[in-house]
């Protein structure tokens, strides 16, 4: 058997331990699982089955930590999600995203004694558990509210993203026609000096212009996602 599919296997049967592993091996879960582990959906679905077994009286104070194990594996693939999503293939959060990750994930602990009082006293009192599974959506709204946060802090981090756009002078400048398209956070450019126009420029084949050429190639701000391995290509790409 794969070591893959020994993970999967061991997930399967036992899904409280997810939270508990290493980055890699709740990624290699996540390409097998791919709308199981990093959806509001698949939150929504773990909180109510955890509110009704409670309320049924089939688990105890148990219920504490599987929430919370629950909440930190969520928001943690979240901010994953929304790292990949924005071009990053480190499997490797950066300090800035895990103390927010950390703040939100403690934030939210703070919530979970009282949700399961609710519970109990909901079972005891005879009242319906309607409106705990409306409490439910609230819980699980969270791995949105993470992805976006995320994101945020991805884009500004990093200046916003910028868009090479070739101009209609380049066509003859293969390094200008490479970068063609490409999204990268007005960061990463500064930071590997890559720039259109700005004549004499060793990075660009056409130099930036000068007497033999004419670039009109512009980096414009863009509200798209960061182009995957944009910092290696560039990299590739320049002269």
């Amino acid at each position: 058997m794969k070591r893959i599919d020994v993970i999967v296997k061991a997930i399967d049967t036992v899904p409280a331990v997810l939270p508990h592993l290493g980055t890699r091996a709740r990624y290699l879960y996540g390409t097998t699982k791919p709308t199981e582990y990093k959806t509001y959906d698949y939150m929504l679905s773990q909180v109510e089955r955890l509110v009704t077994s409670l309320y049924n009286n089939n688990i105890g104070g148990e219920f504490i930590d599987l929430l919370a194990n629950l909440i930190s594996g969520q928001l943690t693939q979240a901010y994953q999600q929304a790292y990949e999503d924005e071009g990053y293939t480190d499997f490797v959060l950066p300090d800035y995203l895990t103390t927010s990750l950390q703040a939100m994930i403690l934030n939210q602990f703070n919530f979970v004694d009282q949700f399961f009082r609710d519970i109990v006293d909901a079972r005891i009192d005879g009242t319906p558990i309607d409106p705990l599974l409306v409490r439910s959506g609230m819980w699980a709204n969270q791995w949105n509210a993470a992805y976006k946060e995320a994101q945020m802090l991805i884009r500004v981090q990093g200046g916003g993203n910028l868009e090479w756009k070739q101009g209609a002078t380049e066509h003859g400048c293969t390094t200008c026609g490479n970068l063609d398209g490409i999204v990268m956070s007005a960061k990463e450019w500064e930071t590997l000096g890559v720039h259109p126009r700005g004549y004499p420029n060793s990075k660009l084949e056409c130099e930036g212009g000068g007497p033999a050429n004419n670039c009109d190639c512009t980096l414009e701000p863009t509200d798209k996602r960061r182009s995957p391995n944009a910092y290696g290509r560039v990299e590739e790409i320049v002269l």
